[in-house]
């Protein structure tokens, strides 16, 4: 049985999953909100609320005396992937491992390294394979940056467009969940060293290669059989992508 020490309080504290979206050419992914009337027209990162179901999961999974923040990482996973599948038809709901944690306080903080004002930050590296293609609906970039890309847009936004300079999307997400994101995403220049005025530091960032040629098979143990549809096995993943740091793809743009 697990403690209560280690279950995040769930059912009174609003968490919430979100993923910086980072193409390897084109920059990063934002989504295009129209409805909200108050805030006007603004970009969005893709992500939104961990439901109760994934931290039930999570807890089952964890087994007993989880690490401290487990189970809180693992529902955060499971509900950035279903909310970026949810508003963009985009799927890693099979590749959990692929959501990378991305570092927003000092190593010595004492809170969830990616997480800030109960919202989680992860990183997601994708290529052209990861968007789709042959079905009804889809709606491509906004703009000509990455215009042959397609996605199935939610009704909760109009559309799409890559950015290809850190700062400006910090500038373009600044409506967005009372300006977290923004303040989260200018946390993580500065904890990565590439937080300047000018964002020529970025441009600059280190590339850490894993092998890319590796297939994995494997059961991801996060995949609960329900209605939000989460896959039971993944039989053969695509081959291992490069894992690489939030603003690797800048420093060529």
């Amino acid at each position: 049985m697990t403690s209560d020490n280690h279950i995040p309080d769930h059912k009174n504290i609003d968490y919430r999953g979100f993923a910086f979206v980072i193409h390897n050419v084109h920059g990063m992914l934002l989504l295009h909100c129209t409805r909200k009337k108050k805030k006007g027209p603004h970009h969005q990162l893709p992500g939104g609320h961990i439901d109760h179901f994934e931290f039930d999961y999570a807890i089952e999974q964890c087994g007993a005396n989880p690490a401290p923040n487990k189970i809180l990482m693992e529902a955060a996973k499971m509900g950035t992937a279903r909310e970026l599948f949810e508003e963009t038809g985009m799927d890693v709901r099979g590749q959990l491992e692929r959501l990378d944690p991305i570092p927003l306080h000092g190593k010595h903080h004492g809170l969830v390294q990616n997480m800030l004002d109960n919202k989680l930050y992860f990183v997601l590296n994708v290529t052209d394979e990861d968007f789709l293609t042959e079905q009804e609906g889809l709606k491509h970039s906004d703009d000509d940056n990455g215009k042959h890309l397609a996605l199935r847009i939610s009704h909760e936004h109009s559309g799409f467009i890559f950015v290809n300079d850190p700062l400006q999307s910090v500038d373009k997400i600044v409506k967005h969940s009372g300006g977290t994101g923004a303040k989260a995403l200018r946390m993580s220049m500065k904890v990565n060293g590439k937080g300047n005025d000018n964002g020529n530091d970025l441009r600059k960032a280190q590339v850490n290669v894993r092998d890319s040629n590796e297939l994995k098979r494997s059961v991801n143990p996060y995949t609960p059989s329900n209605e939000k549809g989460y896959a039971h096995t993944v039989d053969l993943l695509p081959p291992t992508r490069r894992r690489q740091g939030l603003f690797w793809c800048f420093r060529k743009c």
